[in-house]
């Protein structure tokens, strides 16, 4: 019997620019919409940059990168990926198991999400973990 607990799983999605020119709330509802009906609840999704692809994709010279955390289950990432494949506004996508990220990297990865350069954030990050180790003069 598969296990259908749901998982943490990142997402990389690859958009082409005919999706975003109606604006990135609209390509974010596409993707929101591919995950929402693969029964995935978001932790956050944005627009992570847009740049010039290393080749030609689908005739695309560039196109912009989307990232998204969320929780599923496993046999859900079939579907989203089945779903992105028929899309003609995707043109990659890449999902993996995010089980490596602890509270630390889920912060990070919100406050990047909320347009806070990452090397603030993660400067605001070190000061909340544990106090360095005292030393003990013997």
């Amino acid at each position: 019997m598969a296990d259908s607990t749901p998982k943490l799983y990142e997402g990389m999605f690859l958009m082409t620019q005919g999706s975003v020119t109606a604006g990135v709330d609209s390509a974010m509802d596409i993707i929101r919409g591919m995950l929402e009906r693969a029964d995935a609840e978001i932790i956050h999704l944005y627009r992570w940059e847009e740049r010039k692809l290393a080749y030609p994709i689908a005739g695309q010279k560039r196109g912009t990168f989307f990232l998204t955390h969320f929780n599923a289950p496993p046999q859900a990432i079939a579907a989203v990926e089945r779903e992105c494949n028929l899309s003609e506004d995707v043109l990659r996508v890449m999902m993996t198991r995010a089980d490596y990220m602890g509270e630390t990297e889920m912060e990070l990865a919100k406050k990047a999400s909320e347009g806070l350069p990452v090397e603030e954030a993660a400067e605001g990050a070190e000061g909340a973990e544990a106090p360095a180790a005292e030393t003990v003069d013997a």
